[in-house]
């Protein structure tokens, strides 16, 4: 089994987007190069990492959702390699206070900071969860080195923000739900389902602004801030939910089918990396902040300015 940093790099842009052209153009190649490269990988691995969907994009397979890990995996050793390379190494010492939401943090974070504390032992890694207006605040007074959040379109003054992940918002729904049947679901269709609400950070209040722009309403009939309970439920088919992908895993813990449909019309979600503008992040911190681009393949998009 042989492949390429190229195709990991292209799997991995293909798995956030969602579509091979929009990831064809994250980085910098035709749609035709960036689906022979994957069909080159799914070949030396021997199994098809992608559901293709011709009218909505691609979504991953079980086997692609467990190669993805990997794919991670070999991104943060790319990571880490770059860093050292730079002059750090894994010899760096130093503290960095980092900032996250919980739901960031919960389903996305972690295993990269895990990679990045194997790669510099030396670096004393402190991370607190917290709301994103706090954590705005902090790194805005310098009271934290980095925080890594959802998106806010007008960051305080005195913050930058680059954007590591954008993440499509699909429906999350239970093997052999009927919605599975339709070519095209529909918010309005969802509002007629029993609605697991994920209420974590800001996200109860993002949900009703998303139907309430269509004049709908969910019926939620469950509210949790457990995302292990929301597979479980999606999975048992108790309700259907509207969440990013960064979340999504194949299955529940007790291991029923969660699938996903695209709903076309709703904005991505985008977790970006903050820092201060006024303070010069010390050799650790900016260490880390190389570190999670690498690992995330920050996309060549800007945040919206202050």
């Amino acid at each position: 089994m042989q492949f390429t940093l190229k195709q990991v790099e292209y799997f991995l842009a293909a798995a956030e987007a969602g579509q091979f052209t929009s990831a064809a153009a994250r980085v910098h190649v035709t749609q035709s190069a960036m689906t022979a490269a994957i069909r080159e990988l799914e070949a030396s691995l021997g199994c098809r990492l992608f559901e293709r969907r011709h009218a909505s994009g691609v979504t991953l397979t079980l086997q692609g959702q467990r190669f993805l890990e990997h794919a991670r995996h070999i991104a943060s050793a790319v990571a880490a390699a770059g860093v050292d390379a730079g002059g750090a190494g894994p010899a760096l010492e130093g503290t960095v206070k980092l900032l996250a939401s919980s739901s960031v943090l919960g389903y996305y974070l972690v295993p990269a900071l895990a990679r990045f504390a194997a790669a510099f032992p030396l670096v004393r890694l402190v991370v607190e969860e917290t709301a994103r207006p706090q954590a705005e605040a902090a790194v805005a007074a310098g009271r934290a080195d980095l925080a890594v959040l959802r998106l806010n379109p007008k960051p305080p003054a005195g913050v930058e923000a680059l954007v590591l992940t954008r993440s499509r918002r699909q429906l999350w729904l239970g093997a052999g739900h009927p919605l599975l049947a339709k070519r095209q679901v529909t918010l309005a269709d969802i509002a007629r389902q029993p609605y697991i609400l994920y209420d974590v950070d800001e996200m109860g209040g993002t949900t009703r602004e998303i139907f309430a722009r269509r004049r709908l309403a969910p019926d939620i009939r469950f509210r949790v801030t457990s995302i292990e309970a929301v597979r479980s439920l999606v999975a048992q088919g108790l309700g259907v939910t509207v969440l990013s992908d960064v979340a999504y895993r194949p299955s529940a813990r007790e291991g029923a089918r969660v699938e996903t449909r695209p709903l076309d019309a709703l904005a991505p979600v985008d977790i970006a990396l903050l820092w201060s503008a006024r303070r010069k992040p010390g050799a650790a911190a900016e260490a880390l902040s190389r570190f999670l681009q690498s690992t995330f393949g920050a996309p060549n998009w800007s945040a919206p300015a202050p």
